[in-house]
Formats: structure tokens, sequence, C-alpha cells
């Protein structure tokens, strides 16, 4: 796609430095990169296209584990403004995924 095309090349020199930032037993370590959908994905497999909307991936993930009390059982709402844009989200026990686009 066109955003792996122009992201994956910048990503991969990202990494490659940030990775050199590390002694050589980096690679007995599991070292993940978040997802747009949430999962991980290995160091050596992060592309563009898996990246794009990580950051409000990993809100949802970030607020899910510091902010529900499992007792309560009441929904969270997370509210990540940006310079550019706004991420609404809802965590209520478990993830789930809601393609939609406006």
């Amino acid at each position: 796609t066109c955003a792996a095309a122009y992201l994956t090349p910048k990503i991969s020199t990202y990494l490659a430095g940030f990775t050199r930032g590390f002694d050589a037993d980096l690679d007995k370590v599991p070292l993940q990169f978040m997802r747009s959908d949430g999962g991980l994905s290995p160091v050596n497999d992060f592309g563009g296209h898996q990246a794009i909307l990580s950051g409000p991936a990993g809100g949802v993930v970030g607020y899910a584990k510091t902010t529900y009390d499992t007792n309560k059982k009441t929904p969270v709402i997370g509210f990540d403004m940006g310079g550019t844009s706004t991420d609404v989200s809802r965590y209520d026990g478990h993830l789930e995924h809601v393609f939609e686009t406006v």
C-alpha cells in the first residue's frame, strides 16, 4: 500500500538505529512493537502499514490495564487529543475491533 511504501523505509531506518543502541545480547530478548490492531510484531517484521495507528491502539491497551477495575466492571473511556486528530475509545473488560471511517 501507499502507507507501507512511504513509512516502511523510514521505520526500518529508525529501528536499525534503535537496535544499534543495545549490546549483542538484544537478539536473546523478544523485542516487539505494537501494531495498529493492538497486537505485537517482532522488530524484524515490523513495517509502516502496521505502525500507522499503533499510538491509539497502545493507548487503549495502556489505559485498559491501568484504569479498568475488574471487580466493579465499570467501562472506561479513553480520550487522546493530539495536534491534528482525536482518538476516543471505550474499554469494558475486553478488546473489540470496530472498523469505521468518517
